[in-house]
């Protein structure tokens, strides 16, 4: 049994594509690449409380510090109202780089019915002296709302990109298909595990925490008085759902 598990190094090699992914986000502060299992068992609560709490923070900055559109595009208005903060600054990142495309003129023609496929350039500075120019290619189907880019900035960030942006403007486009609208960007979306309180995540403990801590121990020791008796638990719980309706209405 002693030989099945890791000795020393917990993480036993693992490497992921993009450090910003997977448990490197949570986890970096608390542990390292020597840190044993143990160890990590012990910071786990503290790191998954730290990691709500920079998530309250980001809600509450989200709907209470205005972000000023940068265009009068319907679409980057449509991202303003369901976008974090942070997350919207990083489209209109992209807006700002559409100055530096440009549609080319192509006669290219889709083997798909009703497939747009509209050629932009983009020049990027290098240096003061030294501009590269990439082509990519957006297509577009309106049936549908369909639109990619092969830069694939959208499958790989979530974010669409400053090509993609061009074209809906070029075609008056209003607004962007829901589809493209992710829902882990949102700010109106209400994450069940932030109403999850750990109580290594919180060494001061808040008023907040401390209310929710004494109905719990509370409820605990009720359930312990019933626990021999099922007419006990039964009366536990149709109490339960009268508090239940009663705070619901």
């Amino acid at each position: 049994m002693g030989s099945s598990l890791p000795a020393r190094n917990f993480w036993a090699g693992m490497i992921l594509t993009q450090r910003s992914e997977g448990m490197h986000v949570y986890f970096d502060k608390f542990v390292h690449s020597r840190s044993t299992l143990k160890h990590f068992m012990e910071y786990y609560d503290m790191a998954m409380g730290n990691k709500i709490q920079k998530e309250f923070i980001a809600d509450f900055q989200s709907k209470n510090k205005v972000v000023k559109c940068v265009s009068t595009f319907c679409w980057e208005k449509q991202f303003h109202r369901v976008y974090t903060n942070s997350i919207f600054m990083l489209i209109q990142e992209q807006i700002n780089c559409m100055m530096y495309c440009q549609v080319i003129p192509s006669k290219e023609v889709s083997n798909e019915i009703k497939v747009d496929v509209i050629k932009v350039l983009e020049r990027s500075i290098v240096n003061n002296y030294l501009w590269k120019e990439y082509t990519y290619t957006v297509c577009w189907r309106e049936i549908g709302e369909h639109i990619s880019c092969n830069c694939r900035k959208f499958e790989f960030r979530g974010i669409l990109c400053c090509h993609i942006m061009l074209v809906l403007a070029q075609k008056n486009i209003q607004t962007v298909n829901e589809r493209y609208v992710l829902r882990r960007w949102r700010k109106d979306v209400n994450r069940r595990h932030s109403n999850i309180f750990f109580a290594g995540g919180y060494p001061y403990m808040t008023e907040e925490y401390k209310k929710f801590q004494e109905v719990e121990n509370f409820f605990q020791y009720c359930i312990e008085l019933a626990m021999c008796s099922s007419e006990k638990l039964e009366f536990i719980k149709e109490r339960c759902n009268e508090m239940k309706d009663a705070l619901v209405n």
